[in-house]
């Protein structure tokens, strides 16, 4: 008895070749809320803090996803007045 093979399965979107990636500066003890909120949200970008005692953190997201950042950050920025973005390479 031989197997039915599937045909193979399209991709929805097509696949990004990189990351974009932005720097977030804010006070150091939101930090740990910047990732909670991150998670909260499907894990929209990947945090790493670059600078612990500046309190910059990278952020590492799909280019698709740029707009829900951006819209995720201004967000946050009304619960963190103090956070801001400090450099968009």
């Amino acid at each position: 008895m031989s197997r039915r093979r599937r045909p193979p399965r399209r991709r929805r979107h097509p696949v990004p070749t990189g990351s974009a990636r932005l720097y977030v500066r804010l006070a150091s003890a939101n930090v740990s809320l910047l990732t909670f909120f991150l998670q909260a949200e499907d894990n929209l970008a990947l945090p790493t803090v670059v600078d612990r005692f500046a309190a910059v953190v990278r952020l590492i997201y799909s280019p698709d996803e740029a707009g829900r950042v951006e819209t995720f950050l201004r967000d946050f920025t009304a619960v963190c007045p103090e956070a801001a973005v400090c450099l968009r390479p």
